[in-house]
């Protein structure tokens, strides 16, 4: 697999962006808010379809044990620690047996929605909101290689023009990460089409194009944001070596993203407690904190995963892991559909 290290660099912007959005205190980043998370979207399209194309049945296992490492042990764990520290704080609140079961079953985005009387429900006033998208990408992990390997049309290119303009259309989740199965698809078509001078130039004026479509309201947001997702990951898409500090904020990113409540949570409380330090000021030390707390969380999880996982692998373990993650789909769906209800109105954004 190619190392592209720009993508490291662009993962710890995006995990920082969103601590900004959520701090509130830089007001003009509000309206990027969910592009960041798009952009996510896009970028692990974009490697894990690189990942899924050159296998075939037999890796489905290890391709279950690697995903379930590198995603269930670090959020299992960030939602461990929000749930404690909510029940420590508040008790049980009202939503708070249903928004766990959603956030361990990843169906947070299909149930959980983000209204007002929703987000007061939530243990911590609805710190967890984000683990929506993390829902997102294990859908994508659970049905991209099913499509891939066994449906012989989504081998092709074209087919995920089509997938990608159908799940844009119909507003779900998956455009971005679908636009970035497409630049895969594109990739591995025509090569490194992205990074002629003429193709990146032209990249350059379509994300251009797109972004001033979206200010003045041309088109549609949702319309809008895969293309502009897309753009900015195949730009980043530079083969190249990566750093040591380059990998390493690559590498807090996603304990960043999963955990940065506890800095928002210090910086509100600095914020209240001590007003002369003034709010910006307030976030900036709750922004170190996230970093800090990230940079922990990585060294005593993600790290150790990384290093001893390929060591642990077993056919076994990759049959377990691979059953776990349809039936834990499959159970929240069960609870929401049937037993809960899908509560009333629309999907969730940041």
């Amino acid at each position: 697999m190619r190392d592209y290290p720009a993508f490291d660099w662009l993962r710890i912007l995006l995990a920082s962006a969103v601590f900004w959005v959520h701090a509130g205190s830089v007001q003009h980043l509000n309206f990027a808010g969910d592009l960041f998370v798009q952009i996510f979207f896009a970028l692990s399209g974009f490697l894990i379809a690189g990942i899924i194309i050159r296998m075939d049945r037999s890796d489905l296992p290890r391709f279950f044990y690697n995903r379930t490492i590198r995603i269930w042990l670090p959020f299992f764990a960030a939602v461990g620690l929000l749930y404690l520290v909510a029940y420590a704080k508040e008790g049980y609140s009202p939503y708070f047996w249903e928004s766990l079961g959603y956030d361990l079953t990843f169906t947070h985005n299909f149930f959980i929605q983000k209204t007002p009387e929703v987000i007061a429900a939530l243990p911590l006033n609805g710190t967890g909101s984000h683990f929506w998208s993390i829902a997102v990408e294990e859908q994508f992990y659970l049905m991209a290689p099913i499509l891939i390997i066994f449906v012989p049309l989504a081998k092709h290119w074209i087919t995920w023009v089509f997938i990608a303009i159908l799940a844009t259309t119909i507003g779900m989740w998956y455009g971005s990460v679908s636009a970035g199965v497409l630049a895969v698809m594109l990739q591995k078509r025509f090569g490194n089409w992205h990074m002629h001078p003429l193709a990146s130039m032209s990249l350059i004026g379509i994300g251009a194009i797109v972004a001033v479509c979206w200010a003045t309201g041309a088109f549609e947001y949702r319309y809008l944001v895969p293309i502009l997702s897309i753009v900015i990951v195949l730009l980043c898409a530079r083969p190249g070596l990566r750093t040591r500090l380059g990998m390493w904020a690559g590498g807090i990113s996603f304990p960043m993203y999963l955990n940065h409540w506890i800095g928002l949570f210090v910086a509100g409380a600095l914020a209240s407690r001590v007003p002369q330090i003034g709010l910006l000021t307030a976030d900036i030390i709750g922004f170190a904190l996230s970093i800090f707390v990230a940079a922990c969380a990585y060294r005593l999880i993600d790290h150790n995963l990384y290093k001893y996982r390929s060591s642990l692998y077993t056919p076994a373990l990759g049959y377990i892991a691979m059953t776990s993650a349809y039936a834990l789909m499959a159970l929240g769906l069960v609870l929401g559909l049937y037993i809960i209800g899908p509560l009333d109105g629309p999907p969730p954004a940041m």
